[in-house]
């Protein structure tokens, strides 16, 4: 006995996919010599989605014109998909009954996006009332845990887990649905803006979402009403023509190149390991880019030319888009959540594994743990495993990584001390992206509202305060309140985190002649702000950390174009005197006042030193000789 014969196809341009879980496909499907087309069915996994509806075919009926069913054999299929990649069975149901496979296809489905309403007291529109406000936020795979609403420059804090019955019955698969309300701890304060709400999911990921509100709240308590927040803003111009770079070599032996790197998108590793995977995707590469926490700070970088993930989804799906592991692990440090994840995959792909250094680890170590690095070493494995965290490298384990590695990576020669002897090692470098960090002149109508008198110098010092800095930042600090209180007007600029406090005694006296600017998350930012200097200050002095660090400000100090003042270690054993900065024995408060009171006693000083500092920038850094160095050394151990 014959059997049905079926005809059909699935016409959605493919790859498949579900955005948001929310999938839309377009086929057609009959069975011959049967007078009406058969039902239609998607089957993935335990579920399935039933056809929605009937389309009219003529291009089937001129295709097969003896099929009476030809006509309606179109058809619509539309409904969710839980996250993750699919195999879809698309089945027809035969006349006696049984449902047959006319096509299989594969099926990605994407996380449905953050959701967030506010709907207190509107829901659209603009609100010019202080008054507290409230809404519901929803991630469909996890419970919020912390929320905030912000609009222009304000952030107000709210407070989570509210019940909204009517958000569960809207979203009855989603358990925490019913707890997804949130108000406002405090009334609104001044500030003019659309809304944006901001959270942190319960497993430490960061969402953000817009909403159809705006706040225009005209003053409050801290702010007169003389203080118009919807004046128009000074701009900082960037008329600069950038240059088109040269063409980028194209490899002939494409490789798939994983960095895993400690912390987030936002830090400093992140900006150089961006810099170099950008540059060799350019080449061809494949590159992806793997972080300990808060994948969604990817979205500060401008647009990175790989592939974003947390620690968790590259130990889970490292492939890249020809299906394969990566062909290079490159661990950024010997951090132990960072070793732990490159031994694993290294093991499993059997990938060329790469260990980036860029600091002693020993000492940074023995300043977080406040005991000498000699004390630390000498202690038993146990009590090491509850002193070392996973942002830490372990005094043990992190030889170990290092020996069994196929090459290292350090940021400065210095570092080469920690080496194996006999391990292939390469230099590399920071570098300043030249898209933002060149010459720039002084924004004066910027720096006439900020009240700076003519005869004031700006200092300017973009980073955060920690333990292995605090004493020198201390110093910076001391240099500005002696200045000032010598007659010599200084103000300095600051950006970044206070993770220690670090002033002590002097902080009530140096405040009036600093400006706190927080933390920039837009790196690209940075720079027209930084414009605003007159002098960069690298404070500091030869010491077990300095010595074997490059700080990544450096080349964008000398870039823009300004005199830097840093001490003689690092980056200061190789810059001339006079010629490519004021290199001091040690960058001290006392060092530190007396070389800007040279810069601005002399005029024809200043500007040589302007002048060396971009000569040295654009002959010293560049990322993409860096990267074309980096492929090479891929290229070598991979084909070793």
């Amino acid at each position: 006995m014959s059997h049905p014969v079926l005809h059909g196809e699935i016409e959605t341009p493919r790859p498949l996919r579900a955005p948001g879980g929310r999938i839309s496909l377009a086929g057609w499907c009959l069975v011959a010599g049967e007078p009406a087309p058969p039902p239609v069915r998607l089957v993935f996994g335990q579920g399935t989605l039933p056809m929605s509806s009937r389309v009219t075919r003529a291009d089937v009926a001129g295709l097969l014109p003896s099929e009476p069913a030809a006509p309606d054999s179109g058809f619509t299929l539309e409904g969710t998909l839980p996250p993750g990649l699919h195999l879809a069975r698309f089945e027809a149901q035969m006349p006696g009954g049984d449902w047959v496979v006319f096509k299989q296809l594969t099926v990605a489905s994407e996380a449905p996006p953050f959701i967030a309403v506010l709907d207190t007291p509107i829901s659209e529109g603009v609100l010019r009332d202080r008054v507290k406000v409230g809404g519901w936020a929803l991630d469909f795979a996890q419970p919020v845990r912390e929320l905030s609403l912000r609009y222009g420059h304000r952030r107000i804090t709210c407070v989570t887990g509210r019940p909204r019955a009517d958000v569960a019955a809207a979203f009855p698969a989603v358990a925490h649905a019913r707890a997804t309300g949130f108000s406002s701890e405090d009334f609104l304060v001044a500030g003019h803006g659309p809304v944006r709400v901001r959270a942190t999911l319960a497993d430490g990921r960061e969402v953000v979402a817009a909403t159809k509100v705006s706040f225009s709240v005209a003053t409050d308590e801290n702010h007169e009403p003389e203080l118009d927040l919807t004046a128009a803003r000074i701009g900082l111009a960037d008329d600069r023509v950038v240059l088109a770079p040269g063409p980028v070599a194209r490899t002939d032996r494409p490789l798939n190149i994983l960095f895993i790197l400690p912390g987030s998108f936002a830090s400093n590793h992140a900006l150089h390991v961006a810099a170099l995977a950008n540059e060799l995707a350019a080449a061809g590469h494949a590159c992806a880019v793997a972080v300990s926490r808060d994948r969604e700070t990817l979205r500060h970088h401008d647009r990175p030319a790989f592939r974003g993930l947390t620690h968790a989804m590259a130990e889970n799906d490292p492939d890249f888009a020809n299906r394969l592991g990566p062909d290079i692990i490159h661990a950024w440090t010997t951090r132990e959540n960072v070793r732990v994840l490159a031994e694993k995959l290294r093991s499993r792909h059997q990938s060329r594994l790469i260990v980036h250094l860029e600091d002693n680890e020993q000492q940074i170590l023995a300043l977080s743990l406040g005991r000498p690095w000699a004390e630390i070493a000498a202690l038993p494995d146990a009590e090491l495993a509850r002193l070392v965290s996973a942002d830490q490298s372990h005094p043990r384990l992190s030889r170990g990584f290092l020996a069994k590695c196929d090459g290292v990576t350090v940021i400065m020669d210095r570092l080469r001390e920690f080496v194996p002897a006999g391990k292939p090692c390469l230099t590399l470098p920071p570098a300043a992206d030249e898209r933002h960090y060149y010459p720039r002149p002084v924004p004066a109508a910027f720096r006439a509202a900020l009240s700076l008198a003519p005869d004031t110098t700006v200092l300017f010092y973009p980073g955060n305060v920690h333990a292995s800095n605090a004493a020198e930042m201390r110093e910076l600090y001391a240099a500005v309140l002696e200045l000032n209180r010598a007659g010599t007007p200084v103000t300095l600029l600051r950006t970044g985190l206070d993770q220690v406090d670090f002033l002590g005694d002097i902080a009530a006296a140096v405040a009036p002649f600093v400006l706190s600017l927080g933390q920039m998350l837009h790196h690209g930012h940075q720079a027209p702000l930084m414009a605003l200097a007159d002098i960069f200050v690298q404070p500091g002095e030869p010491d077990a950390f300095n010595d074997y660090r490059f700080p990544s400000k450096l080349p964008e100090f000398l870039a823009l174009g300004r005199p830097v003042i840093l001490p003689r270690t690092n980056l200061g054993t190789t810059l001339r005197h006079g010629v490519d900065a004021w290199v001091l024995d040690r960058a001290d408060a006392a060092g530190i006042a007396g070389a800007v009171r040279a810069l601005r006693a002399d005029q024809a000083l200043y500007e040589r030193l302007s002048r060396g500092a971009a000569a040295y920038a654009a002959q010293h850094f560049s990322w993409r000789r860096t990267a074309e160095a980096l492929a090479k050394f891929y290229g070598a151990l991979a084909a070793a």
